[in-house]
């Protein structure tokens, strides 16, 4: 957070009537109080310097070294110091000139009151800006340990997914284990040349060889001669198929 504090124009500040205004003794209090923001970015108490906290907890330089660097650094949701400054400075002189437009237009008791509302309430904000600027001194600290916080988070991650993995590896193990030598089948095929243990399913996927023209001139006779038995032995065939041709294992009526 930058330490360098916006000034409102004097011309807003000052005037005939500036001494007799409390809200303008109230700013320029805010102003010369013994607790001084320097434009160096120091701090002094009650006229004493104090020198700007570093990483390594010595005055001077504030550049990160060693394992610090190593940090995730965190700035979610976070607004510079100036910027708060100056936009609470902006809203009181916003308020302030506000306020003098509209007091020509009311009673006096009305004015003492109005005013009165507006030295409270930017007193109230003031001293909150007051606490925050003190309390911006130890800012880089504060800083620093919101590093540590999502640094060991993000280690906390990794060794969860780590732990995971191994889980995950360890549930897999199982299926991709090694089986026994099948050292008994290796044996009879070696012995036998053949393997019996196959399952009958297998004999059904297989196709059946090839019949030689001995085997086919064989069964076509064996076919032959059962249309032949069946014509003389079954019922009577009527006068118009009596004439027929048995061939090959077909019969031909003529």
């Amino acid at each position: 957070m930058g330490h360098d504090m916006q000034r409102v124009p004097s011309t807003t500040l000052s005037g005939p009537d500036s001494a007799s205004r409390p809200e303008s003794r109230h700013l320029d209090a805010m102003h010369t109080t013994n607790d001084q923001l320097l434009p160096n970015g120091t701090q002094a108490y009650n006229g004493e310097i104090a020198e700007p906290w570093t990483q390594n907890g010595a005055s001077g330089d504030t550049n990160l070294s060693g394992s610090d660097a190593e940090l995730p650094q965190v700035d979610a949701k976070m607004i510079p110091l100036s910027i708060t400054i100056s936009r609470l400075i902006t809203y009181a002189y916003t308020e302030l000139v506000t306020l003098v437009d509209t007091l020509p237009a009311r009673t006096d008791a009305d004015r003492r009151s109005e005013i009165l509302k507006y030295t409270d309430h930017m007193t109230d904000m003031l001293t909150k800006l007051l606490v925050l600027v003190r309390w911006a001194k130890h800012a880089p600290q504060i800083q620093k340990c919101q590093n540590i916080i999502a640094y060991l988070d993000s280690q906390n991650r990794y060794f969860d997914c780590a732990v995971d993995s191994i889980y995950a590896a360890f549930m897999s193990m199982p299926g991709v284990r090694m089986r026994n030598y099948d050292v008994g089948n290796a044996a009879e095929i070696l012995s036998t040349g053949s393997y019996q243990r196959l399952p009958v399913a297998i004999k059904r996927m297989v196709p059946p060889p090839k019949l030689s023209k001995h085997q086919v001139r064989e069964t076509l006779e064996a076919i032959s001669g059962i249309i032949r038995r069946r014509i003389l032995c079954g019922e009577p065939v009527p006068l118009a198929m009596r004439r027929y041709v048995i061939k090959n294992g077909r019969i031909v009526f003529t």
